[in-house]
């Protein structure tokens, strides 16, 4: 009888046992922001402070900002996610210097990477020596110089978007994000890949359903991007990969054949896969005046270490597209959304616009762009009010002390800079729900801390194609305002919802407007 009973009582032992040792696992480092006297909230069992997010109750800019502000009087706090103690930093002076000032201990994001996969080695992921040495040989693709040599190419994406949109100004609603997207798509398809793709025509491009598939959201992909930095060895264990395999495969083989057909011929577009192939070939790009570009000498020893293949710029290509189509399709539509909201700042838009072509005997061309000065203003106000990514982060790679404070973060800490909050602190930006595009004239912008403004990140890592983006952006709602009105509708969403399912910002029930030719 007892030798029945042992029987099943073994299993219950087992059973609690594993339970409490993962019981205890979980909740190990719970006391760790109590023990280094760092404010912090009760963490939750499994989900730490980000139970919201997980659970995707919450999108990822609503739950940063609601965290911004349980410590209004702190210039720090702590958080954890599911296990992970995490720093989050609420004052400027702090950003400045995990960006700046000690960015040698702060070089890297922390993302896990499966290496297996062959697009995953892009300048975003990479870390330590090989980002350094990508970072010194891809500077020069993004000069002012280069760009303003393919803007040509924006001009000619920008021509045809428009007959897309005198054809959609029906006075029906009309969801400029997806007019945006084959835009963005376009450009991207023929800057990065030297490809006419033809988005804005072609329903069935392979372009447009390979971005439909990086895009789509999705709840599995989106929790383990939420996960893999708070437990990243499960994340490496079981490979996971982020990317369809159907993606990969598509962008290795397009770039491989734009690889073959350009080492073939004499023809230059000056595009990025132009500049990409010469750096393949020679080691380094001839500066904007000709003379090789300069670097001090451990950037350029880390750049000479460097050997890109086909895997290589593929990897660079691909992340060119994934950031830079999405994040530019958005920022557009949410300027859009601004526009039809408050119609005399589109008139005002309108005008500069107008006024900048005007002077260049009626023709946008790169210089144009530059002196549309009104146009510059209404889009930083756009992406203060909805940065592309609701936060940074960095690791720190050895111990460091938290200035004018005796708290020493260890190596492997991840600290957080919640770029949503600071964007909508009203003690940086007044009524920060406005859009008020004056925010942004030189005066004002010299009243402001310089960190407090964060969309495309700061210091050494900062978004390296942060001037084509911008310039992209232009270009799209210069297509739209020019010679149409974009107005609210039955269908506009207002306010805006963000989608609790992506990490870029967006909204989640698309951007509706009506669309109608000036009189």
């Amino acid at each position: 009888m007892m030798d029945i009973f042992n029987q099943f009582l073994d299993p219950f032992l087992l059973t609690g046992f594993l339970i409490g040792v993962l019981y205890f696992y979980f909740i190990a480092t719970f006391d760790f922001w109590a023990n280094n006297g760092v404010p912090y909230r009760k963490p939750t069992l499994l989900l730490g402070n980000f139970g919201p997010l997980l659970l995707f109750k919450k999108s990822q800019q609503d739950g940063i900002y609601d965290m911004y502000n349980w410590f209004k009087n702190e210039r720090y706090f702590g958080v954890y996610r599911v296990r992970s103690p995490i720093f989050i930093l609420r004052d400027p002076d702090l950003v400045k210097s995990v960006c700046v000032k000690d960015f040698s201990c702060f070089p890297n994001r922390g993302i896990p990477v499966n290496t297996q996969d062959p697009l995953s080695g892009h300048l975003f992921n990479l870390e330590g020596k090989k980002w350094k040495g990508l970072r010194s040989k891809l500077t020069p693709t993004f000069s002012s110089g280069k760009i303003k040599r393919m803007f040509y190419l924006l001009v000619e994406c920008s021509e045809e978007f428009q007959k897309l949109i005198r054809h959609s100004a029906t006075g029906a609603p009309v969801e400029v994000r997806e007019l945006a997207a084959k835009f963005t798509i376009d450009v991207i398809g023929s800057c990065a890949f030297g490809i006419q793709i033809n988005a804005l025509a072609n329903e069935d491009s392979e372009f447009r359903i390979m971005a439909s598939k990086l895009s789509k959201p999705s709840y599995k992909t989106t929790l383990w991007r939420m996960l893999r930095t708070s437990m990243p060895r499960l994340y490496k264990l079981l490979g996971v990969q982020v990317i369809h395999p159907e993606v990969t495969t598509f962008f290795k083989n397009v770039v491989s054949q734009m690889i073959r057909e350009r080492e073939k011929s004499t023809i230059k577009r000056h595009d990025f896969m132009d500049l990409l192939i010469e750096l393949k070939n020679k080691g380094s790009l001839e500066g904007d005046n000709g003379s090789t570009q300069g670097l001090n000498e451990e950037d350029a020893q880390a750049a000479k270490d460097i050997v890109l293949d086909e895997n290589s710029i593929a990897a660079q290509a691909f992340v060119f597209f994934a950031a830079g189509y999405e994040t530019s399709s958005t920022s557009i539509s949410f300027c859009l959304h601004e526009l039809a909201l408050n119609p005399q700042i589109q008139e005002k838009l309108r005008e500069d616009i107008l006024q900048g072509i005007e002077k260049h005997d009626g023709k946008l061309n790169y210089d144009s762009i530059q002196e549309m000065k009104y146009l510059d203003m209404v889009v930083q106000e756009t992406l203060r009010k909805y940065p592309p990514a609701p936060l940074m982060s960095r690791r720190c790679e050895y111990p460091y002390q938290v200035p004018g404070t005796k708290i020493e973060l260890p190596a492997g800490m991840r600290v957080v800079i919640p770029t949503y909050g600071l964007h909508h602190d009203p003690d940086h930006y007044p009524n920060p729900e406005q859009f008020i595009p004056e925010r942004f004239t030189d005066e004002n912008k010299r009243t402001r801390h310089p960190y407090t403004y964060l969309p495309f990140g700061e210091g050494p890592r900062n978004c390296i194609g942060m001037r084509f983006a911008l310039l992209q952006t232009k270009v799209g709602i210069i297509s739209f305002v020019k010679n149409h009105r974009v107005e609210v509708c039955e269908k506009t969403t207002v306010p805006i919802k963000f989608s609790k399912r992506s990490l870029v910002t967006t909204s989640e029930g698309g951007f509706w407007l009506k669309i109608s030719p000036l009189e």
